[in-house]
């Protein structure tokens, strides 16, 4: 029973990668900003070559608390879809959607890892069109089903060139929002973005870093502000708390019933690195107080920037 139920995920969490590839951006280099290989979860990517042309594909995976640059090469056959697991088989993952495909993916062969991807299309003739994507997330442990479409950056990308160049992804202020705890636990996952061409090319670790603050103040669900400068930085990607960024008088006074933060992340580069933004998935998870049928559900999206 557990494993029809198991393979009737994945069979969903497929076809939902599969219709939302027509209507998502399209771009030679792609940015999936979150992917898991935690046990019992699959991360499903599906890729569309619109090009009169195989294309060869580099994948370019950032995974765990170092963010760990790991990549190889795949390639896509004209108008064809593509969609596979992102973990090998050896690594808890089934291949292909449709396993006679004639396309080559790429598999993280690691399990229990969280990260993001970069795909890019890397053939010459090639246009800033060619490529499409999105990630399909099925976690029945965390109750995680999400589909999301890779992030453009709109460039060619044959040779090197713009591969990995996010320097338009140049988002910095944010507007954090936690309901209350006893309901809901929320984080983020922030991946710095820029200009990853130097490292992918390298083949080193991205090293764009932000620097979070609360910019002095902290509010609670009520408009009142609580004063306290406090910092959290991340280098590559790395995971956010609201309690990161608060004082522990901060946190103590706003409570438990949700607040606001209103954050500027600081950029700055580091070795063959380029830093211009953030890109943050918000992450909230349904506590087992509220009951059933909401309980233990999770839910992720991308945070908007600005306040």
């Amino acid at each position: 029973m557990k494993k029809t139920f198991q393979k009737t995920l994945i069979a969903v969490a497929a076809g939902a990668a599969l219709m939302s590839v027509a209507g998502t951006a399209s771009a030679n280099s792609l940015l999936f900003p979150y992917f898991t290989t935690v046990t019992g979860a699959q991360s499903v990517l599906s890729l569309v070559n619109t090009a009169v042309n195989t294309q060869s594909l580099h994948y370019v995976y950032n995974y765990g608390t170092a963010c760990t640059h790991f990549d190889a090469y795949g390639s896509l056959t004209s108008n064809d879809i593509l969609s596979h697991s992102i973990a090998a088989t050896t690594a808890g993952g089934f291949g292909k959607v449709v396993s006679t495909d004639t396309s080559t993916p790429v598999y993280f062969p690691l399990a229990g890892q969280t990260g993001f991807l970069v795909v890019s299309s890397v053939t010459a003739a090639n246009t800033a069109t060619s490529l499409n994507g999105s990630m399909a997330i099925v976690d029945p442990a965390s109750g995680l089903v999400v589909s999301y479409p890779g992030i453009s950056n709109a460039a060619v990308t044959t040779a090197l060139v713009n591969e990995g160049d996010f320097t338009a992804l140049a988002d910095v202020n944010f507007a954090l929002t936690t309901m209350p705890s006893a309901a809901v636990s929320t984080s983020w996952y922030a991946v710095v973005t820029g200009n990853m061409n130097a490292a992918i090319a390298a083949g080193a670790d991205w090293t764009g870093k932000a620097t979070f603050s609360n910019l002095g103040n902290v509010y609670n669900n009520d408009e009142v502000a609580f004063s306290g400068t406090v910092t959290k930085a991340i280098t590559c990607a790395g995971t956010v708390l609201s309690t990161d960024l608060m004082t522990g008088a901060q946190a103590a006074a706003v409570g438990t019933n949700g607040g606001l933060i209103k954050t500027t992340a600081t950029l700055a580069s580091g070795p063959v690195s380029s830093a211009s933004g953030v890109v943050m998935m918000k992450m909230q998870t349904v506590q087992a107080a509220v009951g059933a049928p909401f309980a233990g559900k999770q839910f992720l999206h991308r945070e908007t920037a600005g306040f």
